[in-house]
């Protein structure tokens, strides 16, 4: 029975590691990957909201782990600088990946918010499943009873991860008529673009593997850089 339970935690383990390295393919071989045009992240987010009339939107470069993401409460996209003033394929997939959530509004926008929370349980959740075995190892717990736990931790939260994905899948969606029209000479790096912001929506499956470096990197108090460090310059 024990062997089962290490069998099926690594197997979410794997379904993690490959949706890390898809995600890797953009933030490595895509921030080399040159873009069309000479538009940094930020500017091509700020094309995209202007395409949307979406004037509520504040960008601001977020130099932390826990970055690169849109806050729907404060209306801020998060953006790292090498993504924010990146001129690369990576760069536009993210900035405009994350962009786009903020056209998810009225109903859309309970599914992001919720999906939001799911993104959170997975950061932190499986330390305090890991957590939770230790203390039921020094209770004297049967050893198979806390691999389990563990595992049901992972299983679900690994569950609940891919079950919100719509909602990326949706935010990538609605940038569809943008890029065909603002990449209309360019029809090879639409194509490009595409196969780069279905990777980008795979990020938060992998967080579980990143479990460890979320919480210590940036959850602990005085472990990073909670608030932003300053709005990208609107000149």
């Amino acid at each position: 029975m024990l062997a089962i339970f290490i069998v099926i935690l690594l197997l979410c383990f794997g379904v993690c590691q490959w949706a890390a390295g898809r995600y890797a393919q953009v933030t490595e071989d895509g921030m080399k990957e040159r873009a069309p045009t000479a538009h940094t992240g930020a500017e091509m987010v700020k094309l995209f909201l202007a395409y949307e009339g979406v004037t509520d939107v504040e960008i601001v470069e977020h130099d932390s782990m826990a970055s690169d993401y849109f806050d729907p409460r404060r209306r801020r996209l998060f953006l790292q600088p090498r993504v924010a003033r990146g001129t690369s394929m990576g760069a536009w997939a993210i900035a405009l990946h994350e962009a786009a959530h903020a056209l998810q509004t009225e109903e859309a926008l309970g599914d992001l918010k919720w999906r939001q929370t799911v993104i959170r349980l997975n950061r932190y959740g499986p330390i305090f499943g890991l957590l939770g075995v230790v203390g039921m190892i020094f209770l004297r717990f049967p050893p198979r009873f806390a691999v389990a736990g563990l595992v049901a931790v992972c299983v679900m939260l690994l569950l609940l991860n891919i079950g919100t994905l719509a909602v990326e899948y949706n935010a990538n969606a609605r940038l569809r008529k943008f890029i065909e029209k603002h990449l209309q000479r360019f029809p090879d790096a639409q194509d490009r673009l595409s196969s780069h912001l279905s990777r980008v929506a795979l990020k938060e499956v992998g967080d579980l593997l990143r479990s460890p470096r979320y919480f210590f990197f940036s959850a602990l108090p005085g472990s990073g850089k909670i608030r932003p460090v300053k709005p990208v310059d609107e000149s």
